[in-house]
């Protein structure tokens, strides 16, 4: 352990020494930043303002030839690292597309969520904060057709009768399934689907779409290849990228350096690191703060610190959680599962809310009406929790205000309930009427949890406990989890036990998700080893796209 500690220090000393003898090149020059591809040239603002009023855009090179190349109703990439001007891109290549004039009216056929009149162009991505962004930029036309992937599937709950292996009953079962499909298709008159954040996209996802298509679409993926590779499995930017045109903005714009944020983003691509004596330099008032933990500590007590400091800015209106995240590397130890614990349970007693203790199989679960979760990788908030008269396990703790999120509650004692496991005592013959109706006794959860889901607008009952077993707090995300997500302010926490993780890739990802404030907190040597090691590998596109797709699926 020593010995790995002293390789470290000697490295890291190497690469400082070797960074200090380089002068830091300055905003208000042209300067060189170094990718993993190429070599990103720092430009001028690409805008300007005509005679008449009206904004004019000058594209460089790449950027036009990626606008002629959509306007031809090809399918193709666009490739690029923050900065690089792909939504601007994107934004002009649509409006050359619809000048072409092969553009149809969009007749949705009954599709929900499409709106008839349209252009036949839709915009669609995995998240919901992915459709926003690029949301923003389009006519007002457009607007309406950039939905999540899954509202283009028309995703609904559906509700199966299947045997159970333990006892040999039947029981029901519920789960997403796209009601768009070959046999009931998307509507013939789309001409062109563009995947926003086409990285986060999964081959099987992929395929339901193009299952769901009864004739030859343009196809335009849209990715940033410096961001994580999938952790899901295949990717579909990758495999496109080794099968269509690919278009690479390698030039970044001086107005997005001057942003503090994708400044950060670019010198971590670079790979040369940041040392406690820059930090001042770096700091810019509500947009950026590097703050070094105080001293080394232990996991457990380091995740405590950052709930006592969670805690304190949401209090203070400094932490908004619908507005905001907060980002770790891992789960455990000092990760997402005991802070995202920490501040639901703080935002329970602020708002006086009751904590439920939810049984499911051998798990238990603490949750309050208001909690902000995931569900089936959506983002949720529950907004109702009533007991499930169809479970007959073990017994759970009464709902209660004292109630933590750590099934403590000292205050027991001193309340009064006429209530037996949640179940009231008066009640107890419609209790054994449903009971003894109930095909599906063994695999309910003591409680039934009401959801509404963001992506989908959709509410729905959960009651399995399979199905509340992959409820999580969505307080505290992993870098994973956030990715093709934004937020007004992201808090990137960073500690000695993320090592294995912390890599360029993962920063870079982690830092582009803020669209207005970041503030990492971090150990200085933990923020330099993830500038300074890689993961993606390969010096080509056609390498990086190979290492980008993932493994296989055998």
């Amino acid at each position: 352990m020593n010995a790995n500690k002293l390789n470290m220090a000697e490295l890291l000393a190497k690469v400082k020494a070797k960074s200090e003898s380089k002068s830091e090149p300055k905003i208000n020059t042209p300067i060189k930043i170094p990718t993993q591809t190429s070599k990103s040239e720092t430009i001028e603002n690409q805008t300007h303002t005509s005679i008449d009023g009206s904004t004019i855009i000058t594209y460089n090179k790449e950027q036009q030839q990626f606008v002629d190349l959509m306007s031809t109703s090809k399918s193709a990439v666009l490739i690029g690292a923050a900065g690089s001007g792909k939504t601007t891109c994107t934004q002009g290549a649509v409006h050359s597309l619809l000048q072409t004039g092969k553009i149809p009216t969009l007749q949705t056929d009954g599709h929900k969520h499409l709106t008839p009149g349209t252009p036949g162009i839709l915009i669609v991505a995995y998240t919901r904060r992915a459709v926003n962004n690029i949301r923003r930029v389009l006519p007002t036309d457009l607007k309406k057709n950039c939905i999540t992937i899954h509202k283009l599937l028309e995703y609904a709950p559906v509700y199966y009768d299947i045997e159970d292996e333990t006892t040999g009953e039947m029981r029901k079962t519920m789960c997403f399934e796209a009601t768009r499909n070959e046999y009931n298709p998307l509507p013939s008159s789309i001409h062109t689907i563009i995947v926003e954040e086409s990285s986060m996209v999964s081959v099987d996802l992929h395929k339901q779409v193009e299952s769901a298509l009864t004739h030859p679409i343009q196809w335009i993926y849209i990715g940033d290849i410096q961001q994580l590779p999938p952790v899901f499995g295949s990717a579909i930017l990758g495999f496109k990228m080794l099968e269509l045109p690919v278009v690479e903005l390698t030039q970044i714009y001086r107005q997005a350096l001057e942003s503090p944020i994708i400044k950060l983003a670019h010198r971590i691509l670079s790979g040369k690191p940041i040392f406690p004596s820059e930090y001042s330099k770096w700091a810019v008032p509500n947009k950026l703060t590097l703050h070094p933990w105080k001293k080394k500590l232990e996991a457990e007590l380091a995740v405590m610190t950052l709930g006592a400091f969670f805690k304190a800015s949401y209090d203070k209106g400094v932490y908004s959680p619908e507005e905001d995240t907060i980002l770790i590397p891992y789960n455990k130890a000092c990760g997402t599962i005991e802070l995202n614990k920490i501040i639901a349970n703080h935002i329970a007693k602020k708002k006086g809310e009751i904590t439920f203790e939810v049984i499911a199989g051998f798990n238990k679960h603490y949750f309050s009406v208001g909690d902000k979760v995931l569900y089936d990788k959506e983002d949720a908030e529950i907004i109702e929790i009533d007991a499930n008269y169809s479970y007959t396990g073990a017994r759970y703790q009464p709902e209660s205000k004292h109630l933590d999120y750590w099934g403590h509650n000292d205050n027991a004692a001193n309340e009064r309930y006429n209530k037996t496991g949640g179940i009231d005592i008066d009640d107890i013959d419609t209790l054994l009427e449903k009971v003894a109706s109930s095909e599906d006794r063994v695999t309910q959860a003591s409680h039934k949890i009401t959801l509404s889901l963001k992506d989908s607008d959709t509410i729905i009952s959960i009651d399995k406990a399979a199905e509340i077993n992959t409820l999580i707090h969505a307080y505290a995300l992993t870098v994973h989890k956030s990715q093709g997500s934004e937020w007004r302010k992201v808090f990137l926490c960073l500690h000695q036990s993320h090592a294995t993780m912390l890599q360029r890739e993962l920063l870079y990802t982690a830092v582009t998700r803020a669209k207005e404030e970041l503030y990492v907190i971090c150990e200085p040597e933990s923020f330099t080893k993830g500038i300074i090691s890689q993961r993606i590998k390969g010096n080509t596109l056609k390498e990086k796209a190979e290492w980008f797709k993932g493994k296989l699926d055998s």
